[in-house]
């Protein structure tokens, strides 16, 4: 596939390198991003707050969960979901970020 194709997935498209960025992410949500994949993430983690996705940490549990920002005056929505390892719930809430913006998960770009 040359640079200048596309993938399609589902109900949108990705370039190689966005491919390979998301790819790299999920390979170690946890690792500290190089320019070229901090500048992927930026746009995902500014997103203003009202309705963002977002990790709870239960510690009861020793588990995140997955929630959604109320915004001013609102409450946190608890989506759910329940992942014990933290680079696990790292890549949960990148998918329901980049689903919210791109409206399809980045979880089928291999199927």
């Amino acid at each position: 596939m040359s640079a200048s194709t596309t993938e399609s997935v589902g109900a949108g498209a990705v370039s190689p390198e966005q491919a390979a960025l998301i790819r790299r992410f999920r390979a170690d949500p946890l690792a500290a991003p190089d320019a070229q994949l901090r500048a992927f993430l930026l746009p995902l983690r500014n997103l203003p707050a009202a309705r963002k996705h977002a990790l709870m940490r239960l510690p009861a549990q020793q588990a995140w969960t997955l929630v959604r920002l109320g915004g001013r005056d609102a409450p946190v929505e608890i989506v759910g979901g329940r992942w014990c390892s933290r680079a696990d719930a790292e890549w949960a809430v990148f998918r329901a970020r980049w689903q919210a913006v791109h409206g399809w998960d980045p979880e089928r770009l291999d199927d």
